[in-house]
């Protein structure tokens, strides 16, 4: 399955991208607030995610240039602050504005989502 994801996906998304693929390992992965898995594709917020062979994510026709850090923040729980720059929190920003992530219901106009987080 790795090596599907790597031609697939890129190898940058690879490892970020196969955990969806095991149903045991997703408790690691944020889907509150990040990628999560619906049918045979992925989602975030209200909006569908495309991933290209070079693991760019593309989502309403606007591409996100792959970063360990942009996947660090879009997948996993518990992050590795070490590979995330500015540049990947903006961009991460954006796609959570974007596709309402962080709102009630992924309404636009709705309540900011408030979660527990890691306990």
């Amino acid at each position: 399955m790795i090596d599907y994801g790597s031609m697939t996906v890129g190898a940058s998304a690879s490892p970020y991208v196969s955990p969806y693929l095991y149903e045991s390992k997703t408790r690691s992965l944020d889907t509150e607030y990040g990628i999560r898995r619906d049918g045979d594709g992925f989602m975030i917020g209200d909006s569908r995610v495309g991933v290209d062979r070079n693991g760019n994510i593309h989502i309403k026709n606007v591409e996100f240039p792959a970063t360990n850090g942009l996947w660090e923040l879009l997948t996993p729980k518990r992050v590795d602050k070490k590979s995330i720059t500015t540049d990947d929190l903006k961009q991460c920003k954006a796609i959570l504005e974007m596709t309402n992530a962080h709102l009630e219901g992924y309404e636009p106009h709705a309540n900011i989502r408030i979660s527990k987080g890691l306990v």
